[in-house]
């Protein structure tokens, strides 16, 4: 027993002053995971065409690329919490908008918003969990993040199953959900990123920075955005039920969720670079070899898929780490925000190339198109592992991750701010 406390010791390390942060992503992740499923449901019971459709559903994704491009500059200005609380706020105003009509063309901009709105929030988010983190265990941290983003994903979906007899209960309901979300964030002690150096960064100068995290992030976005919206047709395709359908889903994202942890300990302990490259090596001998395992029986389905998850989920969270590494807390936020963009971009063009390809040469090609792009990454990734040093930020002592508690109601008593407190403390010190 003592093992197993030792073992999950810096775990809790991490989780016990970022509760308030983790909760608020959790209910943040639950209300736009339920929302999207809600709609895709409600517009097929209305009768709308499944190109209808696909188009008002991806003005999501419009809005959350736009926010990624523009979003940094409110963060900046306002601060993380004004931002973070705005954007939410807003979202669940949107929310209960779609109450007043069924128009399509009035649901296609109310997701270009909520888009918006979602993709300005996670960019406060990352930016702020990855200026808490450190070198040393920013891996760690971000990998709960995803578990976070994961569970919180996971607990929408099964909220459909409340009923709903009036249509109007589940889009309040999730208007709630993301109320509640304001909760936490709004009241944690932890200490914001300082906005007070506002730097800007285009996607040039952050790709020589970081080569291999910038284009992992693209790439990551095409293993993603091709699993979510054509795994379920590879697999249909493929022979298999509609149960068998769904098990491998399941398994595929239960795969990405267990890694997470386990990998982002171990990119903390030697060159992340490495572990995105091995993670590409892998996704490029097992992808093809699913196709294989899919027909062999419940547990070689559920155990090909489960690895196939693991390759796919993992890339992103530790690219974001590895960039994060490389530069300072002014230029956190700018990146955050070009990092979402280019895996939003991937999500869009990959399962667009990837559906034409299998269209014109079957359901093998969905898995032979997801090891290609792992070998073309893994070329361009060896080559700047064996060509590039990297010059690390050091880690300073003035902004490490907090290791006292941070709940989510503090003593709301208190006058003084954990930075001044901090700061008064270092001035006594001197002295």
């Amino acid at each position: 027993m003592s093992r197993l406390s030792e073992l999950f010791k810096p775990i809790k390390a991490v989780i016990s002053p970022l509760s308030a942060f983790f909760a608020g992503t959790l209910l943040t992740c639950a209300g736009y995971a339920l929302l999207t499923s809600y709609l895709s449901l409600k517009m097929n019971k209305f009768g709308v065409s499944t190109s209808q459709i696909g188009i008002i559903l991806s003005m999501y994704y419009i809005g959350y690329i736009l926010a990624a491009l523009t979003a940094s500059k409110i963060i900046n200005k306002v601060g993380h919490i004004r931002s973070f609380s705005t954007f939410i706020s807003l979202f669940s105003a949107l929310v209960l908008a779609h109450i007043f009509s069924q128009s399509p063309m009035l649901w296609g901009g109310l997701r270009f918003f909520e888009g918006y709105c979602i993709g300005a929030a996670m960019m406060c988010l990352e930016s702020w969990l990855n200026a808490r983190a450190n070198n040393k265990n920013r891996g760690l941290v971000m990998s709960l993040y995803m578990v976070t983003t994961y569970m919180g994903s996971g607990l929408g979906q099964l909220l459909l199953n409340i009923p709903d007899t009036n249509g109007v209960l589940i889009l309040a309901l999730v208007s709630i959900i993301f109320s509640l979300a304001l909760i936490p964030i709004s009241l944690t002690a932890l200490p914001m990123p300082d906005i007070s150096v506002q730097k800007s960064m285009n996607l040039l100068a952050l790709y020589k920075i970081s080569p291999v995290g910038v284009v992992g992030c693209f790439c990551s976005g095409i293993f993603v955005g091709a699993f979510y919206t054509l795994g379920t047709i590879y697999a249909v395709r493929s022979g298999l039920t509609l149960h068998q359908t769904s098990l491998f889903m399941f398994a595929g994202i239960l795969g990405g969720m267990c890694a997470q942890i386990p990998v982002g300990k171990l990119s903390d302990l030697i060159d992340r670079r490495f572990v995105i490259l091995w993670a590409n090596v892998l996704m490029f001998f097992v992808a093809p070899w699913v196709h294989v395992f899919i027909d062999n029986g419940t547990f070689a389905l559920t155990s090909a898929a489960f690895v196939l998850g693991s390759c796919t989920f993992i890339i992103y969270p530790i690219c974001v780490s590895h960039v994060n590494d490389l530069i300072q807390n002014e230029d956190r936020v700018p990146a955050s925000g070009l990092l979402i963009m280019l895996q939003s971009l991937g999500m869009v063009i990959g399962p667009i190339i990837i559906s034409v390809i299998m269209q014109l040469f079957g359901a093998l090609s969905f898995l032979i198109c997801l090891s290609v792009a792992a070998a073309g990454f893994v070329i361009f990734a060896f080559k700047h592992i064996a060509f590039r040093d990297i010059k690390y930020i050091k880690v300073t002592p003035t902004a490490p991750q907090p290791t006292a508690p941070t709940p989510v109601f503090p003593t709301l008593a208190e006058h003084d701010s954990v930075v001044d407190k901090t700061k008064n403390f270092l001035a006594d010190k001197k002295h």
